[in-house]
């Protein structure tokens, strides 16, 4: 059902767990309630310097995680960008179902962590 990939990432994810204090967090269920993803983000000078996620989900989204907190290490927040494409290749799978639902919880961790900024800020 799933290739090779993508169960040797669900068994062995990277930057699973929680990052205690986060600087952004944000957790959702997909639409039909089988899943739930948490994306927790430290942030330095605006650069993600450390990306952890929790999840109950099947391997592919396990994955999709795993893969998701590779690629946005280092990265600015606020000038996040990550298609599915770019996951797709990188687990190749060409499944599009739960890519989005996992961008989009990252999304949500971002915004956290730019709410809180403006807050402070203000």
């Amino acid at each position: 059902m799933y290739n090779n990939i993508i169960m040797n990432i669900f068994s062995n994810p990277k930057n699973s767990g929680r990052i205690s204090k986060p600087d952004g967090i944000f957790d959702m269920y997909n639409a039909d309630q089988t899943a739930h993803v948490e994306f927790s983000l430290r942030i330095d000078s605006g650069i993600i310097m450390q990306c952890k996620f929790r999840a109950q989900a099947n391997p592919y989204i396990i994955a999709v995680c795993s893969k998701i907190t590779e690629v946005v290490t280092g990265r600015m927040a606020n000038m996040l960008f990550i298609d599915s494409l770019s996951v797709k290749k990188a687990l190749e799978d060409e499944s599009d179902i739960d890519i989005e639902f996992c961008l989009d919880c990252l999304k949500g961790a971002v915004r956290d962590y730019q709410e809180k900024l403006a807050k402070n800020n203000a």
